[in-house]
């Protein structure tokens, strides 16, 4: 699927000398092409399909910071060159007042994709390599790092407009190291964390196994459920959308009684859309655990049958040792 770049540029933050943070100004938009083309396809590939996106909202307590650019770059009362220029400005000040050393090339766009307005801000690596020329010489290169992109976020403006009420019209990946990093860009952009997708996930997870003990379901049916929203969550992920609702329970099947949808309406606090957590995804067809220097994990299936567990004497007894694991252990004999 296309998308329509309608603005875009980018800047150099860089460190002087004496380690201060600087800013390298752009003065006009970069035109549209091949090249910017492929970038941003690229781009928006990752940023859709980058696991651990956190949403957010902004900050009802700063009203004369982003957000104010963001309303008047979109009346027309700034123009977007000097829109990034003044975000970029303000970006600077913030690593400033931290006392952070953050460097990469910052890239604002506006573009549109299924429909909707997005402005995607992001702090990308510009990384150093060799490649041979046309005449078979080897030569210094750099290219833009995408895939270890870190610093980024994205700003539904369609959602903005439409329900400004929303808590999640921002997404944001958090930062590579710890709290500190995505804490200064989540102020940069006078943003608050809203929807958590994780704990979504984790909500998603219990309404699955109690859905399917409402239907009192077999535990062969109930397995067979568990593996189609497993699969259902997955191909979401593969293809950088999120999971629907209304969807997953047309996935599912309607019952005479009670379908899904209905059934996480009355019982859940679950939002109507929101990217799946991969990592939650083992809950639904797996038993996973680990502690004291011990990590298992096995299909839930096995339970009962190659796998067995005493709750009296806290004992998990399984038959059929992997392969693997059994040429490890013999080896040690």
């Amino acid at each position: 699927m296309s998308l329509d770049i309608e603005h875009i540029i980018v800047h150099s933050l860089f460190c002087d000398e004496q380690g201060e943070p600087r800013l390298a100004l752009r003065e006009q938009e970069l035109a549209t092409g091949p090249a910017v083309n492929r970038l941003m396809g690229e781009l928006h590939h990752v940023y859709n399909t980058k696991a651990g996106k956190v949403f957010g909202y902004f900050n009802e307590e700063d009203q004369d910071g982003f957000r104010d650019l963001v309303r008047r770059v979109e009346d027309q009362s700034l123009t977007f060159a000097a829109f990034s220029h003044l975000a970029a400005e303000r970006l600077l000040a913030e690593l400033k007042r931290l006392g952070m050393d953050e460097q990469g090339v910052l890239l604002f766009v506006r573009y549109r994709w299924l429909g909707a307005d997005y402005l995607l801000i992001a702090l990308l690596d510009n990384k150093d390599s060799v490649t041979v020329t046309d005449k078979l010489e080897v030569s210094q290169a750099s290219y833009l790092d995408l895939g270890r992109m870190q610093l980024a976020a994205r700003l539904d403006l369609t959602e903005l407009q439409s329900r400004p009420e929303s808590r999640r019209y921002f997404s944001f990946i958090k930062g590579r190291a710890g709290r500190k990093v995505s804490d200064f860009f989540l102020n940069f952009l006078s943003c608050v964390e809203g929807m958590d997708p994780k704990a979504q996930s984790q909500g998603l997870l219990k309404a699955v196994d109690e859905y399917c003990q409402a239907r009192q379901l077999s535990p062969e049916e109930k397995q067979e459920s568990k593996a189609l929203v497993s699969r259902y969550c997955r191909e979401q992920l593969k293809e950088g959308e999120e999971l629907e609702l209304r969807e997953l329970s047309a996935e599912l099947g309607t019952d005479d009684d009670l379908d899904f949808y209905q059934f996480v309406s009355e019982e859940y606090q679950l939002e109507e859309r929101f990217p799946v957590d991969r990592s939650a995804l083992k809950g639904l067809t797996k038993y996973v655990g680990s502690g004291g220097g011990l990590t298992i994990s096995f299909e839930q299936a096995l339970l009962g049958e190659r796998i067995q567990y005493d709750a009296e004497t806290d004992t998990l007894v399984i038959r059929g040792t992997p392969p693997n694991l059994k040429a490890q252990l013999r080896g040690r004999e």
